[in-house]
């Protein structure tokens, strides 16, 4: 066997560089168990009441005017604004996320599918429902998810 050209040798080393680097910028499939980290919300930019929803796998997007919102576990929840008095009811779970995720998902119950969206700057939002028993982050950031419901 002959030796490869040097032109050769640092092109398919540069493809490999180069490959390495866009699959590390590349987000991969979502996991809900080690949670995620796509920033830190910025200010609340809007209040949207009535939003028909029901996070309760939490692997389900909303679109409210356009943008589809993706639920998510924040990895750096502590860094998140404190959100407990933004549910109209509920027994204040903090700045937390809280789905219900069952082996099968239950009917919604009264107020379990409709609540407010309030979106912050940085393609961020938080829904909670009009019972205070779902509530969960959101990005605009489309995620691929691991799991179905």
């Amino acid at each position: 066997m002959g030796r490869m050209p040097k032109v050769a040798v640092l092109a398919v080393v540069g493809a490999l560089v180069l490959g390495a680097l866009l699959s590390a910028c590349a987000p991969g499939p979502y996991d809900h168990r080690n949670g995620a980290d796509f920033g830190v919300p910025g200010a609340v930019v809007e209040t949207v009441e009535g939003v028909e929803a029901y996070p309760a796998c939490g692997n389900e997007p909303l679109t409210v005017d356009g943008t589809t919102w993706y639920p998510f576990t924040p990895s750096n929840l502590d860094e998140f604004p404190e959100v407990a008095a933004l549910a109209t009811r509920g027994g204040g779970l903090g700045g937390g996320t809280m789905r219900i995720v069952l082996p099968a998902v239950a009917e919604p119950g009264p107020g379990d599918d409709v609540g407010t969206l309030t979106v912050y700057e940085g393609g961020f939002a938080y829904w909670a429902s009009d019972s205070g028993d779902i509530r969960t982050w959101l990005t605009d950031q489309e995620i691929e998810y691991t799991w179905v419901c």
